[in-house]
């Protein structure tokens, strides 16, 4: 299961690198819960075993002669998500014709992590093209929640998520197009940041929808996901990391309306009571409330990602349309009907929706809601209930989430205690551009959280 708060972080461990901790030694560890844990929970598809213990050996032995010389990473094992290239490890991009395909390249966000001399421990399992939210596969079968493996991971960094969470990682690189970042990290009870738009580069990634897709990371904590984040966007970790938590009250807005049509009532009571927890201990204000059409935001958001999702696939699947897992390819297909004044209408609605948001953080220090509706259903479970109403389980699960790709917003996603015994994640939004406050809120968030939940 998932490190607690208690131990050791990226920055100990690797401050305790050859004073008493060696990287060979850590490894083993992390690889023997891979060997005991990946068959249960299909977390990881591929395993750099020999390369990562080479590596380790060599950091070890820079740590014993040269110790200034380790990077901010060094001997913490990563997995990256099998949409995101590797010229060392096959990258499938969650398809069953990709099983062997190595790329020529390196991801600059991967390389950016091995110039920090982290491990790139292994390729993590994702919803086929990271077009989906469950991760739930026709070619390498579902990824298993590691909280209750009958459950999804939610997607498409399921893998990612589960890796950490499996005791696989210390973190993971996923990508967030709508969701897909922060989901899985709220259904499986871990930290997950979809950082502001454009941050971390794309380069080397297999797109999905260009204008919305974010590369984010999965850890244990907001510090070690701050740590890998900064890496990634080639920002020196400690200027993110050394300015104190905000004083006095966080002036929090929240959006009812949207809560409470789209939650589960357990949900609701949840987010309810956390938040009057955090108002009670002097960590927030609920200073006052926005309003956001639900309706307009999905369906401009659906336009985009369907028209650049079939821009990006259209000749592989003309060619290709029976290799698809069915979900996908009815989404990418839907998404050719899009026309483009449609697409044109939708970007400008985007502009709209940005500036709003921005407007929004001239009153306010951040966003507070649920990161997802409802918690982690069961594999293969198509519809809920909500209010005497069936939802489909893909589309309510970003309801949440997506206004923030909409508007490329910093958002990150934090365990926040239970609903029917299942993880739920607390959701705060920050001001696009300003992912450094954002993430000390959200680890002054984090304390209080842990300081009161069992």
């Amino acid at each position: 299961m998932a490190l607690s708060l208690n131990s050791p972080t990226i920055r100990q461990q690797v401050a305790q690198l050859g004073r008493g901790l060696s990287a060979s030694a850590s490894l083993a560890q992390w690889l023997a819960a891979i060997e005991r844990e990946n068959g249960r929970l299909n977390a990881l598809l591929c395993v750099a075993t020999e390369m990562s213990r080479q590596q380790a050996v060599a950091i070890d032995q820079l740590a014993a002669r040269f110790p200034e010389g380790l990077g901010p990473l060094a001997g913490i094992p990563i997995s990256v998500k099998d949409l995101i290239d590797t010229s060392f490890l096959p990258t499938t991009y969650g398809h069953g014709r990709f099983r062997e395909h190595v790329p020529d390249r390196t991801a600059l966000c991967v390389a950016r992590l091995q110039r920090a001399h982290a491990l790139i421990i292994g390729k993590a399992h994702l919803h086929e093209f990271a077009f989906g939210v469950t991760n739930e596969n026709p070619h390498f079968g579902p990824a298993r929640n590691p909280r209750d493996p009958s459950r999804i991971t939610g997607g498409s960094s399921g893998g990612s998520a589960a890796s950490v969470v499996g005791g696989m990682a210390q973190a993971s690189v996923g990508t967030d197009t709508g969701g897909s970042v922060r989901i899985p990290a709220a259904l499986t009870g871990c930290v997950g940041f979809k950082p502001s738009y454009g941050l971390v580069p794309t380069d080397g990634v297999l797109p999905l929808a260009p204008t919305l897709d974010h590369v984010g990371t999965l850890a244990n904590s907001v510090e070690d996901a701050a740590i890998v984040t900064a890496v990634m966007a080639g920002i020196d970790p400690d200027t993110w990391l050394s300015p104190p938590s905000p004083a006095g009250r966080l002036r929090a807005a929240v959006i009812p309306g949207l809560v409470s049509r789209f939650a589960s009532p357990e949900v609701s009571a949840w987010f309810e009571g956390l938040t009057h927890v955090l108002q009670s201990r002097g960590t927030i204000e609920l200073a006052g409330s926005i309003d956001l059409d639900a309706d307009e935001i999905a369906r401009h958001q659906a336009n985009i990602l369907g028209a650049e999702a079939y821009a990006t696939h259209r000749a592989w699947l003309a060619e290709h349309r029976d290799a698809y897992g069915a979900d996908v390819r009815e989404r990418l297909e839907d998404g050719a009907c899009v026309d483009t004044a449609s697409y044109a209408e939708s970007l400008r609605f985007r502009a709209r929706f940005r500036d709003a948001i921005r407007e929004v953080f001239a009153r306010y220090d951040c966003i507070l809601l649920p990161t997802t509706p409802i918690p982690a259903t069961r594999i293969g479970e198509k519809a809920v209930w909500i209010h005497g109403e069936e939802r489909a389980v893909r589309p309510l699960l970003t309801r949440f989430t997506n206004p923030w790709n909409l508007s490329g917003a910093p958002a990150i996603s934090i365990p926040a205690g239970q609903v029917s015994g299942l993880p739920m994640g607390l959701q705060i939004v920050g001001k696009p551009g300003g992912d450094a406050r954002l993430l000390r809120i959200a680890r002054r968030i984090e304390a209080d959280i842990a300081s009161h939940l069992p």
